[in-house]
């Protein structure tokens, strides 16, 4: 037997012995390791093949241009193992290592010692040897591959999502890589389940709820809007109620589900998108759930009910019309339910309307017998809201004022009363006064600078 064969052997006995970690050769490109590895025992033909196959699988995630300097399958078995949710990493995220269960701890550290093993597996060498046992002449790259491992940007005090992740993985990436005995490693592993979170909780910190697909769940966000609380300009009262609220929530504390309401364009989605950036560190996650998925809310629900995270489920634009009726499952939500709330959980809406359900003076004229009653139950809904805050329409000078601070922070600069006027007549056109408007009115002037200092240069 030769040495190829024998670290085959050993490894796929390592593969058979895991207990917690079972699941991560559910991943497709380690399920085809798997597989090479009993095509090679089996001194199967097709395992050159096979192993060409895996390589492709292996470098077409390694170029995603974050990545840089590692052994592709070293790489993604480490990225696998520390995005993979079970009980252990479930148990971490919630209470560290010192609350988890011992015997669910020694068999992590048996598991640790079998993904060493599986993590020593010599792939490169693998490939020599099936190339010169199959004589096969392919030309697919055996050694030397370009590697990958994952790196972050530099320089920013303000790691929001994806810096923080990334940058927390690398780190922990680094110590698996040079260390000696994976046993030792289950105190910063769990650590890092704690301060980060596992699974796809870890992976995103933003995500939307996909009610219309073939197996509705959550779809995690790659690139969340990177609104900043400071690029807003404007409502710092209002900004200030919200993140406390929300501050109170992320810390455990007593917190009411909010209710923004206002004029279009005011900044009122932006305040919440925002609020991400500000919490995810400490296990805030955002869910956007569209109006026509709130009958999915049990499902919601039941997904993030007992995580770590703190939640807030986001309803941007929410209105109803008379003949709907889904507000009821919202008041549900909020209150009224024989099943208690999570408390992970908190609802922000916004809208623009303050009652959320259209009413007419109908509504309100007592010609109908349980009139009054119809009208009553479609105002309770706001009721549920404990915190509702009002984005109103800025003044000329509110308005003006906004667009002095966008045109400073986009660093134009131009006389002062033509920027007003240039702002003025944007308004005429474009028929409203709000952050929305001003900001695209800076993005167009901002342009058409860029495109006369163009001209002059050329």
């Amino acid at each position: 037997m030769n040495q190829i064969t024998k670290e085959t052997e050993k490894t796929l006995s390592a593969i058979d012995c895991l207990t917690i970690y079972r699941n991560i050769f559910n991943d497709q490109a380690l399920a085809n390791f798997r597989e090479l590895l009993i095509m090679v025992l089996d001194e199967e033909p097709r395992s050159l093949g096979i192993y060409h196959g895996l390589i492709g699988e292996l470098l077409d995630e390694g170029f995603d241009g974050r990545r840089q300097g590692r052994d592709i399958f070293k790489e993604h078995l480490l990225e696998v193992i520390l995005s993979d949710e079970n009980a252990f990493s479930l148990s971490a995220e919630e209470a560290g290592l010192k609350s988890t269960d011992r015997l669910l701890i020694k068999a992590v550290e048996n598991d640790l010692l079998m993904l060493q093993a599986i993590y020593s597996y010599d792939l490169v060498s693998l490939g020599s040897y099936l190339k010169e046992y199959h004589l096969n002449s392919c030309n697919a790259p055996l050694s030397n591959w370009p590697h990958i491992t994952t790196c972050w940007e530099s320089g920013s005090d303000d790691k929001g999502y994806p810096l923080y992740y990334y940058e927390k993985k690398g780190q922990l990436k680094e110590l698996f890589h040079s260390a000696v005995d994976w046993t030792n490693m289950l105190e910063e592993l769990a650590g890092y389940y704690k301060d980060t979170g596992s699974g796809i909780f870890a992976r995103y910190w933003a995500f939307k709820w996909n009610g219309q697909a073939s197996r509705p769940g959550l779809r995690g966000i790659d690139n969340p809007d990177p609104i900043r609380m400071d690029d807003l300009v404007g409502y710092r009262d209002q900004q200030e109620t919200i993140t406390r609220n929300t501050e109170q929530f992320v810390n455990g504390l007593p917190a009411n589900n909010i209710l923004v309401y206002g004029d279009r364009g005011t900044g009122k989605s932006s305040t919440i998108k925002s609020l991400v950036h500000i919490f995810g560190h400490q296990g805030l996650r955002l869910i956007e759930v569209s109006k026509s998925d709130l009958l999915s809310l049990p499902d919601i629900l039941a997904v993030v009910r007992n995580r770590a995270q703190k939640f807030i489920l986001f309803i941007d634009d929410l209105s109803f019309e008379e003949s709907e009726t889904e507000y009821k499952e919202l008041k549900a939500l909020l209150e009224g339910s024989i099943e208690k709330p999570p408390a992970n959980v908190l609802l922000y809406a916004t809208s623009n309307r303050r009652n959320l359900v259209r009413e007419y003076f109908s509504d309100r004229e007592p010609d109908e017998v349980g009139k009054q009653d119809t009208y009553q139950e479609k105002l309770s809904l706001v009721d549920r809201f404990g915190i509702k805050i009002l984005y109103p329409t800025p003044d000329k000078w509110e308005y003006l004022q906004t667009v002095e601070e966008m045109a400073r922070k986009s660093g134009i600069e131009i006389d002062k009363s033509q920027l007003h006027d240039l702002a003025l007549r944007w308004v005429i056109w474009h028929n409203s006064r709000s952050g929305r408007t001003a900001r695209q009115f800076i993005n167009d002037l901002k342009g058409k600078i860029g495109l006369e200092s163009k001209d002059g240069i050329s």
